[in-house]
């Protein structure tokens, strides 16, 4: 054999060997790139549901109302704070009032525009109280009749103190909150704590005075 035949041969054996490394190298760092995306985007992902959403930690479920347990409250962790921020409300220490949000009927159906809703409410037991519609960006909705809520001042109550109050886009007699074509919509209800105050008891027990949520019929 020739030398030169064999310098040839070395030099495509040296050479499909860079090659294979090379290769080997850049599939080792693409794959480290995507799993890191991966994680990143899952990391995202579960920030903005803790955000939105809330957990076991931050957040106490009764039916469709949730209640940001420390809203409000200086010691409240970064969720609490980043939601209540996010949605625009304006939020009341958590010891001074509950604040409950619903975004969904009891059946899990998201609460939107297109959606017809009875809101019924039971006596609150002379605590103030106030029921108000926002679309999903926490903003009012703009109405013609100026009407954004209803609280235990101006509710057209019932002899026993319950309330009836109707979510829909078309004008209707009584207790109506119009909701337009605001799409997803967002109920946040308030009840104040007496100014005497109440037990860590009692006010857990604030969910009592939730009112139920109608869903009766979409065009």
């Amino acid at each position: 054999m020739a030398a030169s035949d064999h310098f040839r041969r070395f030099d495509r054996s040296a050479l499909n060997e860079a090659i294979r490394i090379i290769f080997g190298t850049l599939a080792r760092a693409i794959g480290t790139l995507i799993a890191a995306a991966l994680v990143l985007a899952a990391g995202i992902s579960s920030s903005r549901y803790m955000v939105d959403r809330g957990s076991r930690l931050t957040t106490d479920s009764f039916g469709p109302w949730q209640n940001w347990r420390v809203s409000g409250r200086a010691d409240a962790d970064p969720y609490t704070r980043a939601h209540v921020a996010k949605s625009g409300a304006i939020y009341l220490s958590a010891d001074a009032a509950g604040m409950f949000e619903a975004r969904s009927d009891p059946q899990g159906a998201r609460l939107h525009s297109s959606c017809d809703y009875v809101i019924e409410g039971p006596n609150a037991n002379g605590m103030w109280w106030s029921l108000g519609v926002f679309d999903d960006r926490g903003d009012l909705i703009n109405n013609d009749a100026a009407r954004y809520s209803f609280t235990s001042d101006t509710i057209a109550a019932n002899p026993d103190g319950s309330y009836i109050v109707t979510l829909g886009r078309d004008a209707r007699p009584g207790n109506w909150l119009p909701t337009g074509g605001a799409g997803r919509l967002v109920l946040l209800f308030t009840i104040l704590d007496p100014a005497t105050g109440l037990s860590e008891t009692a006010r857990f027990e604030r969910h009592k005075s939730l009112p139920l949520i109608r869903r009766e019929g979409c065009s």
